[in-house]
């Protein structure tokens, strides 16, 4: 970035309009704002800033009310315009702040806006580029490379804070550099650090924690042999412990192994005799199942038979009963609906004769038309009804209105014979009311002039009174200003001197500043020259430790190749192939040296080296630095001794002491200055108001003397009737007595819009009531008219209903008894039809079950009937059926099977006792103590198989189901059961 151009308008500490060319400061290549305190050097940089990004370096100041010269003229706005090349592109930034102008008319101020312009050069001309605040501030970040907090940090350091850093401790210090600059990156690595500590301290603990708990479990889990000798301490080396005692229980689990072996061969040739045994046992067993269930099976023939039987008649009535059932659905049907015609019947008894004619369906559908008919024809008639209530209830209404207006007309004759009276009273009333109001105002004026020459008369009074005053007061002010002016002048001439000598305390400081300076250089050059030897001395140590670890992790290193080949058979199992040839025959490995590192040693070594090398580092880069720093300090010193650079700090510092109480002194010499200022200004404004105030009272008096003469002239015309009352109680009395007459005439005038009122209101009663009198008239004929028409609409109805209701009370009576009746009567024809019909698909239904029975072989369809089975009763019979051939064609495969007749002729099966071998406890047997001797599961000491097939097989280990017994057996029971109960 590279300033051109800056223009300022009223902004900061400038009121006008102020242009800074940097092009003709920056030729030297550096170039120095200075100036008192206000001259505007803050305002510069706060201008550039705005300029870019619309916001000054302080937060304090960044407002419109500071941003913007309280001394600029009233209509004169905030501007700053900045000509700056960003990347080698010209740019022109015109921004205004907001601020408070006059108003064009009237008065106050209103708001102007914000406003921005930014454009480029193009050319011999400028490009409008945007006039939004948010893209101007987005293309100006995006050049710059940063925002505004970055560029307040970078580019400028905002005024007062190094002054302010310098003079800070070290917790002050640290929060100003921690608002200068972004320093959360490191806070927060800092507590991830912490927490990363306290994170990997759980985790240690966590598995130390499991550690323990798994050298638990290997005690427990290995019983006696952790009691034995020769283990190291699993405190100290529990990985070492746990080698060892894994190298014990294989031993262990070799020598159970080849017990294990030697038990296996046992077992497996018991086990061989045993199946050998079984299945003979197996053989016997079924071929005496076979033929025990072989003979039930011959008895039971008979019951197969009836079964079949039962099954055949079963099957031929299945045919059969959908038609019977039909049948009998079709009586149940006849006997309802001859239920339901007799009900009907008996409800229409008074409808239908004692002797009904032939045929009665034709009579009854002929009954049910006419009622039907009769309906119609009075249901036309049912608005009539409904018409004569609407007759009968206006006849009411119109005889109720007629009296009510024959009432209202007596009534309104009244009122008006009584109005003539009382509109002659109200019209007399109003006359006397407007004569008083016509009165007023020369009451009112003339009670106004007695309180004018009244007023006038205290006036003057209180001026004369004023005027001595002022008069006094002036004579005496003149001493005291001239003793002012005297004491100002003194006051201005010492203030004028003390400001002179006070003007070198800058200089005197900045003496001061750079002598403290070369003292601190100098103390600082003897430090580090301190320093830089013990550094050398500590360095030379560092180098010779750093080569010494070196060797020593080059020579573990060498050592370990050496003795590698040994490091690689240390892995080596049998059957394994080698890391090196693959050959999975391992007949001589190497064997390590009884002093041969190990790759943990190698790296422990090579660790410290590397923490050696980087100490040996960290030494070397301090060392330059603090030569560096000693080559700085020795050229700021100049070559001075620390003692000769004391002395001038204490001559410096004197010098700013004395100047500083005279600087001190300034402030209370100025205010006493400034008091005199204001109490001479404050004299000079009395005596010139007194002297004003005096000449004004003079005037106003004459004013008044006249205003007098003019009063009592104008009271003399205008007394008339009050001569008495001015010439008892002079002008005092004259007030009040026209005070008395005015307000007895404005009462007056008061009624005046009442009475009128009064008497609009009481004429306008009157044109009311005779409008309301002839209105009266008219509806009393048209209402005596409008009677005689409904009575005479109302007679005719009545007669007319009459003769259609008949001997019923109403006509909605006689309806509902019509409707009832041809109700009764259709429902008679209906269910005499249903009946009918229902007889005859009955008998057709009889008939056909009939013929069906006898096509199937039975006697009737009673016979069909006896000989159907439910459905599940035929399906345990099948079953029961299907089981029986099944258990036939088993049994007789069974018994021709020539394994089976083979093994029948043989002789039982016998076995001698099985005792276990003798085998040593394992590690978990000993630890679990479980019995040496358990039995074989299954075998009751390997005794003799009895005769019985039942148990030969549970003795022999046969598989079974849930209730202990095999499914063969439990069949045969099941037939035998069957046998003996007969089914």
């Amino acid at each position: 970035m590279r300033p051109h151009r800056l223009t300022l308008t009223a902004f900061g500490s400038f009121p006008g309009t102020e242009t800074i060319p940097f092009d003709d400061l920056t030729e030297a290549g550096l170039f120095l704002v200075h100036g008192p305190t206000g001259a505007g050097k803050t305002t510069i940089l706060d201008a550039l800033c705005f300029a870019l990004f619309g916001k000054v370096a302080n937060a304090q100041r960044d407002s419109a009310r500071s941003l913007r010269c309280d001394h600029a003229p009233p209509g004169t706005g905030p501007s700053v315009v900045l000509e700056v090349t960003l990347r080698g592109r010209l740019f022109r930034i015109e921004r205004s702040p907001v601020w408070q102008r006059p108003k064009l008319r009237g008065t106050g101020f209103t708001e102007e806006k914000t406003k921005v312009v930014v454009a480029e050069r193009a050319g011999d001309g400028w490009q409008g580029l945007t006039t939004r605040a948010d893209e101007a501030g987005d293309l100006v970040g995006g050049l710059l490379g940063m925002n505004a907090d970055q560029f307040c940090q970078v580019a400028m350091l905002p005024q007062g804070d190094f002054a302010r850093f310098l003079r800070s401790d070290g917790d002050d210090r640290r929060k100003l550099l921690e608002r200068l600059f972004t320093v959360k990156v490191f806070t927060q690595a800092e507590s991830w650090l912490a927490e990363h500590r306290v994170a990997t301290g759980r985790e240690a603990a966590e598995l130390r924690r499991r550690v323990d708990y798994a050298v638990q479990r290997i005690e427990e889990a290995a019983g006696e042999v952790v009691a034995e000798e020769g283990l190291p301490p699993v405190d100290d080396e529990p990985l070492a412990w746990a080698d060892t005692l894994l190298g014990r229980a294989g031993s262990l689990v070799e020598t159970a192994g080849a017990a294990h072996e030697e038990a296996g061969r046992s077992l497996r040739s018991a086990r061989a005799r045993y199946e050998e045994a079984a299945a003979l046992a197996e053989r016997r067993r079924r071929h005496a199942e076979a033929l025990t269930l072989r003979r039930t099976l011959d008895e039971r023939a008979e019951e197969r038979a009836e079964l079949q039987a039962i099954l055949d008649d079963a099957a031929r009535a299945d045919r059969v009963l959908p038609l019977i059932n039909a049948a009998r659905q079709r009586a149940e049907a006849v006997a309802k609906a001859r239920s339901l015609a007799a009900d009907a019947r008996a409800r229409a008894h008074r409808l239908i004769p004692a002797e009904p004619p032939r045929p009665l369906p034709a009579w009854l559908a002929t009954g049910e038309r006419e009622r039907r008919a009769e309906i119609a024809r009075l249901q036309e008639l049912l608005t009539e009804e409904a018409r004569l209530l609407v007759i009968r209830r206006d006849l009411e209404r119109a005889e109720s209105e007629l009296t009510a207006l024959a009432a209202d007309d007596e009534t309104t004759a009244s009122l008006l014979a009584g109005l003539p009276a009382r509109l002659t009273r109200a019209e007399a009333s109003l006359a006397e009311s407007r004569l008083d109001a016509a009165r007023v105002p020369a009451a009112e004026s003339l009670r106004a002039a007695a309180a004018d020459l009244l007023e006038t008369d205290a006036a003057l009074a209180r001026l004369s009174a004023e005027i001595a005053t002022l008069a006094a007061r002036q004579e005496a002010s003149v001493p005291a200003l001239a003793g002012l002016t005297t004491r100002r002048t003194e006051a201005r001439d010492a203030l004028a001197a003390l400001r002179t000598e006070a003007a070198t305390l800058p200089a005197a400081r900045t003496a001061e500043e750079a002598a403290g300076r070369v003292l601190e250089s100098a103390r600082r050059r003897d430090t580090l020259t301190t320093q830089i030897q013990t550094a050398e001395a500590a360095l030379h140590g560092l180098v010779e430790r750093a080569q010494a670890q070196r060797e020593h992790w080059l020579d573990l290193r060498q050592a370990r190749l050496d003795g590698m080949a040994a490091e690689l058979a240390r892995d080596l199992r049998d059957g394994d192939p080698c890391a090196v040839c693959g050959s999975p025959d391992h007949p001589r490995p190497a064997s390590p040296a009884a002093t041969a590192p190990s790759a943990d040693d190698e790296r422990a070594a090579q660790a410290d080296h590397e923490r050696a090398q980087a100490a040996r580092d960290d030494a070397e880069r301090a060392l330059l630095t603090l030569r560096a720093s000693l080559a700085t300090a020795a050229e700021a010193a100049g070559g001075l001794t620390t003692s000769a650079a004391g002395e001038a700090v204490t001559v410096a510092a004197g010098e700013v002491a004395r100047l500083r109480a005279l600087a001190d002194g300034e402030p209370a010499l100025a205010a006493e200055a400034e008091r005199l200022d204001g109490a001479l200004g404050r004299a000079d404004d009395l005596a010139r108001r007194i002297g004003d105030d005096l000449t004004a009272g003079r005037t106003r008096h004459d004013q008044l003397s006249t205003e007098r003469d003019r009063l009592l002239r104008r009271v003399g015309d205008s007394a008339g009737d009050f001569a008495g009352e001015v010439g008892e109680g002079g002008v005092g009395g004259l007030w009040e007595a026209a005070e008395r007459e005015v307000h007895r005439l404005r009462e007056s005038a008061g009624r005046e819009e009442t009475l009128a009122a009064e008497a609009g209101r009481l004429n306008g009663e009157r044109a009311s009531l005779e409008t309301r009198a002839r209105h009266i008239t008219a509806r009393l004929a048209a209402g005596r008219t409008r009677q005689e028409e409904l009575s005479g609409d109302a007679g005719r109805l009545t007669a007319r209903l009459d003769a259609a209701r008949g001997d019923d009370t109403t006509l909605a009576g006689r309806l509902s008894r019509l409707s009832d009746e041809a109700d009764l009567l259709l429902e008679v024809l209906e269910a005499t039809q249903v009946a009918a019909a229902t007889q005859a698909e009955h008998e057709a239904a009889a008939g056909a079950a009939l013929t069906a029975a006898r096509e199937a072989g039975f006697a009737d369809p009673a016979d069909a009937r006896a000989a159907a089975r439910p459905e599940d009763e035929r399906e345990r019979k099948a079953e029961l059926l299907r089981d029986l051939d099944a258990q036939h064609a088993a049994v007789t495969s069974t018994l021709n099977d020539p394994d089976l007749i083979a093994a029948a002729g043989q002789e039982p099966p016998t076995c001698p006792a099985w005792k276990p071998p003798a085998r040593r406890r394992s590690m978990s047997t000993r630890r679990c103590r479980r019995p040496a001797t358990a039995r074989r599961p299954g075998c009751g000491g390997w005794r003799s198989c009895g005769p019985s097939w039942p148990e030969a097989s549970r003795r022999g280990g046969r598989r079974r189901n849930g209730t202990g017994w095999p499914r063969t057996w439990r069949r045969w029971c099941w037939a035998r059961r069957r046998t003996t109960s007969g089914g």
